[in-house]
């Protein structure tokens, strides 16, 4: 009655971070990162491990150019809107308001493609 009620507790697998960088620098595709962690005698069961830790740093490095675009894009339009607003410079009105704003949207949005994808 009592071993019904027992769960077991996998090992905890240590990963190690210099590996993950050696590899998610090299950008090598998901079944590359397998022969390679293979070839370096890595258990098969800790691969899955290891892959998805590559995932996950893959990912925050991804979100975090996200971030730096969107505040750029963001720093970019409001330069747009108080250059338009004071109308400093009068013979590029048509480039800052349209030219300008487009671009900063653009960049805004491809960093938040980058962040919510």
């Amino acid at each position: 009655m009592l071993l019904n009620n027992l769960t077991i507790m996998p090992a905890a697998i240590t990963i190690d971070e210099r590996i993950c960088q050696q590899l998610l620098s090299a950008e090598l595709t998901p079944e590359a990162v397998k022969t390679a962690l293979e070839s370096r005698g890595i258990d098969s069961e800790n691969i899955g491990a290891y892959l998805e830790a590559i995932r996950r740093m893959r990912s925050a490095k991804r979100r975090s150019g996200g971030f730096v675009c969107m505040g750029l894009g963001a720093f970019l339009g409001f330069l747009s809107c108080v250059l338009t607003i004071t109308h400093a410079l009068p013979n590029m009105f048509e480039f800052v308001f349209y030219g300008l704003t487009m671009l900063a949207v653009c960049i805004v949005v491809y960093g938040m493609y980058c962040v919510f994808e």
